[in-house]
Order: C-alpha cells, then structure tokens, then sequence
C-alpha cells in the first residue's frame, strides 16, 4: 500500500482486496487532510446512494470549520460508473477532498466479475482527473508478522506457527485473520499465548482451508477424512452442483496445480521460493507457487514429496472426468455421487506408486 503522494489531492480513490489495509489508508488519507472522524466538514455516503452529480455539489461546498470539505463514498461499486457522466471530477475546488473507497464486492461470481470491471474504470476516470489510487496491495511475506503485531497489541503472544495456521484457516486473507485474532483473545481468557490448538479450536476455516484438508487427505490416502471434508464443502446433496462449481473444482484444479508446481521444485532441489528462472519459466502466471507466502508454500511442498508428476497428471484427467459428468458429457448418476467418485478415484491413484 502507498501513502498518499499529494495532501492535495482532490480526488483519491482506495482499492484492494484487503479490508485492514484499506480502513487503515482511509484513516491516513484524513489525517493528511487534516480530518477527524466527527469533524463537521467530513460527509460519509454509500455508492448506491446519492448521484455522483450530488457528490460532486457537496464536496463542492465552501468549508465552514476545516481547510477542505471532504466526503468520502464507502461501496464504490454498487454505483454505475455511467452514473459519472457529465461530472468532471477534475473541477473540483481546491478546497474539496472526494475519496472514492471501492470496498468488496459481494453476491454472485457474475456480479463480482462485473464489480471489477466497474473498479478498473474508476481508476481510470480518478487517474484522468488528476486524483491518485491508492492500491492496497497485501505483501503475503508480512502478513504473519502483522497478525502477531495484533495480537501483541491486544496484550497476548502467538506462536509462528499459530499464525501460520491462522492465515491457512482464513485463505491467507489478513483482513480475516485480524478479525479472528478478537475471538482468539477471548477464548484463551488469561492464558498468555495463543497456540495453535487454540486456532483450531476457535476459528471457522474457509471453504479453500477445507479444499486443502480434502485434497492433503487424498495425498495421504485416508478417504474417510476426504469425504468428510467433501461433505463439509459441499453442505447438502441438494447443493451439490452448485457447491462443485462455484467453489469444489476450480479450488481443486488450483490445488493441484500447486501441488504440480510443488513437485517440479521437489525434483530440481529447490524451494519455490529460490527457484532459478528456469524452474518458474514451467509455472504459470496464475496460481505462480513462487509468488505465494511461506504458509502456502510449506504445506504444498511438504505435500508434493509424497507425490509424482504421473500421479498428478491422473488425477487432473479424472477433476476433468468429474466437470464431464458434472455437465452430461459423461454417464453418472447424481452430482453428489460423481464428487464422491472423484475422491475416490483420486485417493486410488495416490495409493498407488509411479
């Protein structure tokens, strides 16, 4: 995340995945401007509400107790950016201070899909306006680090493993595992530190945490444990094409081509981390093992030992069998058999060698 370049900025809009770090640039953002919270100069809207022609009226208004009128409109998204048209946001008034804060998308794959698109013409229009956009950008490297500063600061100790298995619970999302870190400090009471027993006792893991339990317990070849995880997934066989497609297989054509990535490094004798460019040349761009944190990292690896490229490659034909099955191209009988039968199958493929 960057600070803001301009105290002056008459436009700036924040944007990123990580909710802890956009709250913490908008804080930064007011500061700079010389805001508090309960200042009278300071107007807080959502992006479904008031035209942005509205907006632009109010933050437009001469300041009547600070240096600038400021306005800040939290859920970007859910406003149209057609609605922007005829507003020239670059007519702003020096006095004026508009901040754009384009919150998480929510609902169907279809609406966030769109939401991004809305997002990336915002940016252009703030840029095009002169304004800046604060990219809040988490570094996956540091995230550990900033949960055990959270819970330091709430007066307790976590182990570096307890935070590792923190942001495994939470799908490496920081904003989640900051949230939970306020559970945690609850649950161990006067205990000092918070340990790992404690994570996993507290915590609601997240539906890729659960895909990861599947996948390792294949690896391992204990299938009661996988379909137990299968069953969690996928909450009732009433739901079981849904669940396989918005979340059950793409989770798993990614975590197997983690664990691809994984063995690749395995047999060269490197970690993803220090892989020389030849190693990476073979990764694609997206899910890049090289670029994920160690708390991803560690396990993949740990996994991909057990492993070989021959295995694997079985096992994305039969993920690929499953989608056939899935969508009629191949015989089967209900969705929710046709996922057990991939565990399965997947789980006889691991429990053989080569």
């Amino acid at each position: 995340m960057s600070a803001t370049k301009n105290s002056k900025n008459r436009v700036v809009m924040i944007t990123g995945d990580e909710d802890v770090l956009r709250r913490e640039a908008l804080e930064h953002v007011l500061r700079t401007a010389g805001m508090e919270k309960d200042d009278f100069d300071l107007e807080t809207v959502d992006g479904d509400g008031p035209q942005p022609q509205d907006w632009f009226a109010s933050v437009s208004t001469a300041p009547f107790m600070a240096p600038r009128r400021t306005l800040v409109v939290r859920h970007l998204l859910r406003c149209e950016f057609d609605r922007l048209k005829g507003t020239d946001l670059s007519k702003l008034p020096e006095t004026s201070l508009l901040v754009l804060v384009a919150d998480d998308p929510s609902g169907s794959d279809d609406r966030v899909e769109r939401a991004k698109r809305q997002r990336a013409n915002w940016e252009k229009a703030v840029r095009a306006a002169g304004g800046e956009v604060i990219d809040c950008k988490p570094d996956p490297k540091k995230a550990r680090d900033r949960v055990r500063e959270r819970v330091q600061a709430l007066g307790k100790k976590m182990s570096e493993k307890a935070a590792e298995t923190l942001l495994e619970m939470t799908a490496g999302s920081l904003s989640r595992a900051v949230d939970e870190v306020e559970k945690l400090v609850l649950f161990v009471g006067d205990q000092e530190q918070i340990r790992e027993g404690d994570v996993r006792a507290v915590v609601v893991p997240s539906r890729e945490w659960n895909v990861f339990k599947m996948v390792d317990a294949i690896v391992g070849n204990d299938v009661t444990e996988a379909l137990r995880q299968l069953r969690i997934l996928v909450g009732s066989s009433a739901k079981a094409e849904d669940a396989a497609f918005a979340r059950i297989l793409p989770s798993m054509s990614r975590q197997l081509r983690f664990l691809w990535q994984g063995r690749v490094c395995f047999e060269a004798g490197v970690s993803p981390a220090n892989a020389p460019e030849s190693v990476r040349a073979m990764f694609p761009d997206k899910p890049n093992l090289a670029n994920e944190s160690p708390y991803r990292q560690n396990p993949v690896m740990a996994a991909a030992r057990r492993l070989s490229l021959g295995r694997l490659e079985r096992c994305f034909g039969i993920l690929a069998d499953t989608d056939a099955r899935l969508k009629g191209g191949l015989s089967a009988f209900t969705p929710m058999e046709t996922l057990e039968r991939m565990v399965l199958e997947m789980s006889a493929v691991m429990a053989k060698s080569g």
